[in-house]
Order: structure tokens, then C-alpha cells, then sequence
């Protein structure tokens, strides 16, 4: 082969090889926050980006746990006709999300907004055996838990470099729990729980984003609870609680795009998650009755990536989390309050994205990786792994 005929071809590799929308993986990647940034990913939350991200598919591997992987998915964009009048379809197809099982989403793209709307649905049933102490013989168990949502979310531009997003989601529940012929919950609820989000967009230039977001959530359903806040176990069975657990985060985010090939973000995010327990179903005697939870937390997030080569992009994330938490249980006689318990954490993380034409790969390393990388690629370390999170995508 030629010299002239191996230089085409190396630079046809080199355009091939350019990076295109990345995965959950690289928002973990680069610290988390990807409500600040834009990434594929945003049409988990904000569905009103669908058709920004047309004809693709992902391969969500999960997250390493041992010998397992939570959060596997596989989810597909596809274009409805080639001139996009028709908009974007979108499917999602989960293992083992307990909210749910297949997602359902629709996107349309017009000049100066864009709208999607979202039908989600998951089933998880659990069978166990208890031991009825008085009487010694066994109990089974059953439960089933069933949600249906239904979202849709809106884009509008408001100038070249201004946009806002708006996305909002309703849930309906139905649980039933029964301990041999005693049926201890049946519930339906409909658009109890909910989900309200507001970010904005404005390039302050055509190389630094400021992004205000404002979410507001709510989800309530009946839990299986062990054990109390502070880990002490009050039931060795369990019992079901009816969990009210609101959140309420406001937040400033700041991107920073020096070039094609480089982006910094950082956020600044404040919430208050509540979380408030009912008396337990189908039991009278249980040491704890209610428990009130109140999380106020600041959440600083510092992150990056930078192509290193036309196939390769390093990226690293930090974030710091300070909170303050007050606990309220209640029994039939007593109450306890705790307050001022504080925590102050601190996390990072470090992960790549591989490029070869219409195909990425993102991946995360685990916390033990980066010191122990020299055994864990020769595998010779043992129980860890070098991965904690792993997303490919295909662009077609």
C-alpha cells in the first residue's frame, strides 16, 4: 500500500473516530449532576430532549456489586421517518428497577421547541417463608408491587444560546401483601406521587453555560422496613410502612467548553429530602410505631473531561456532600427527637470514554482501582473489580 493510500486512511480512522452523545456512565464519571449538562441521558428526567438524540442504542451494563450488577438496561432511539416529521420513539427495557420494567417515549422537534411524552410501567412480586414463633409452623408470604407512570416534558428556546426545560411526571401505585390467609396491605393509588423539574440554559458566551434547575418530588407507597435510620433492627420479619418521602433541590450549575475537545462543570445544589414513616401494617406491638426523617444537605461538584486522542477521552469528577439530619420516633408512649446529626462526605471518581466511528464506550473505575490498577489488569488482585459502571452505545 502506498504512503498516500495509508495517509487517507489513517485520517478517514481519525474523522471516524470522533466522539458523539455519551451515556449515565460519563455523568457518573465526571462527578454526577448531569441535570447541569447536557448528555443522552437527560431524557431519563428531562423528556422533552428525546429527539436531541435521535437513532441510537445503549447497552447499560450496570454497576459492579460483587459478583453481580445492579441498573442493566437496554434502551433504543429510532428516528420515525427520515425527514423527522413524525419524531423520535424511544424504548427502555430494565432488569431489575423496581419502578419499572419497560418505558415507553415519544419525541417531536420543531423549530424553536421541542416536546416528549413518557408511559412507563414495572411489576415486582417477592415469595418468602417466615417461621410463626407461637405456633412453629411456617408462614408464606407474598407481595406485589405494580406502577404505572405517565410524563412529558417541553423545550423552548428562548434565544441562540437560551433554552429552558420543563419536564413533569405522575405515578400510580397498587400494592398487596399477604402473610399466610392475612392480608396485611392492598393499596391502589393514583398520581399520589409526582415529579416537578425546571432548568434553565443561557450561554453567558459562546464557551461558558450558566444553568439554574429546580426539582420538587414526591413518592408514596408502602415499604418493607427492617430496620430504624440508625440501623438498629426492630423486626426481624419486617414490616410495612406506608413511606411518604418528599425532596425539594435548587441549584446553580456552571459549564466551561474551552474547546470542542474539553468541558468543565461544577454545581452548587441544595435540598431537603423528608421521609415519614406511618404505623406499620397488620402490626401492633412493633417497638418503633412512625419515624420523621429531615435531610438538609449542600452538595458541591467539581468535573471534567479532555480528549487525549481521537478514540480517547479521560474524565474525573469530585463532589462534597454536607448534611444535617433530624430523626423523630414516636411509640405509643414515648417520642424521641435527635437533631444536628451531621455528616460531612467527600467522593471522587475517574473514568474513560473509547471512540471507533459509531460506537462509545464509557466506563467508571471502582473506588479500589486506581491503586490497585498494576494486579487488577493482570488480574491477579482477587475480589475486586477494575469497572464499577459500564454503558455502550451505538449510533446508527
Amino acid at each position: 500500500m502506498s504512503r498516500r493510500a495509508i495517509a487517507a486512511l489513517t485520517a478517514l480512522l481519525l474523522l471516524a473516530a470522533l466522539p458523539v452523545a455519551a451515556t449515565s456512565t460519563r455523568v457518573l464519571s465526571m462527578g454526577g449532576g448531569g441535570d447541569y449538562f447536557e448528555d443522552v441521558d437527560n431524557v431519563q428526567r428531562w423528556f422533552g430532549s428525546l429527539a436531541t438524540y435521535p437513532d441510537l442504542m445503549l447497552f447499560e451494563l450496570g454497576e459492579s456489586g460483587g459478583y453481580s450488577a445492579a441498573g442493566q438496561a437496554l434502551g433504543a432511539h429510532l428516528s420515525l421517518d427520515a425527514a423527522h416529521r413524525f419524531g423520535v420513539a424511544g424504548l427502555w427495557i430494565y432488569d431489575d428497577d423496581p419502578r419499572q420494567d419497560v418505558r415507553l417515549m415519544w419525541g417531536l422537534k420543531r423549530a424553536g421547541w421541542q416536546a416528549g411524552l413518557l408511559v412507563r410501567f414495572g411489576n415486582v412480586m417477592r415469595h418468602g417463608v417466615t417461621h410463626d414463633y407461637s405456633t412453629g409452623l411456617p408462614v408464606i408470604e407474598e407481595a406485589e408491587a405494580s406502577t404505572w407512570s405517565l410524563g412529558t416534558g417541553l423545550r423552548l428556546d428562548l434565544a441562540p444560546r437560551t433554552w429552558i426545560d420543563v419536564s413533569c411526571e405522575g405515578m400510580s401505585t397498587q400494592d398487596q401483601a399477604i402473610a399466610g390467609l392475612v392480608e396485611l396491605i392492598s393499596e391502589r393509588r393514583n398520581l399520589d406521587s409526582f415529579a416537578l423539574r425546571w432548568r434553565l440554559f443561557h450561554g453567558l458566551s459562546e464557551r461558558v453555560a450558566l444553568v439554574p434547575c429546580v426539582t420538587w418530588e414526591r413518592e408514596l407507597r408502602p415499604e418493607l422496613v427492617h430496620s430504624d435510620w440508625f440501623g438498629i433492627e426492630h423486626s426481624y420479619d419486617g414490616a410495612y410502612y406506608l413511606d411518604d418521602a418528599r425532596s425539594f433541590s435548587a441549584g446553580l450549575g456552571l459549564s466551561l467548553l474551552p474547546d470542542p475537545d474539553r468541558m468543565l462543570q461544577a454545581s452548587l445544589t441544595w435540598s431537603r429530602v423528608e421521609s415519614r414513616l406511618s404505623d406499620p401494617a397488620g402490626v401492633v406491638d412493633n417497638w418503633l410505631l412512625r419515624q420523621d426523617v429531615e435531610t438538609d444537605a449542600l452538595c458541591l461538584r467539581l468535573g471534567g473531561e479532555t480528549r487525549v486522542l481521537y478514540w480517547l477521552t479521560v474524565r474525573a469528577g469530585v463532589w462534597k456532600t454536607m448534611s444535617q439530619t433530624e430523626v423523630a420516633r414516636y411509640g405509643a408512649e414515648w417520642w424521641d427527637l435527635y437533631g444536628g446529626i451531621g455528616r460531612d462526605e467527600m467522593d471522587a471518581s475517574l473514568g474513560l470514554g473509547l471512540h471507533f466511528g459509531d460506537f462509545d464506550a464509557d466506563m467508571v473505575m471502582t473506588d479500589a482501582a486506581p491503586f490497585r490498577a498494576g494486579g487488577l489488569l493482570t488480574g491477579t488482585t482477587g475480589g475486586n473489580a477494575l469497572w464499577s459502571r459500564i454503558t455502550l452505545q451505538v449510533v446508527f
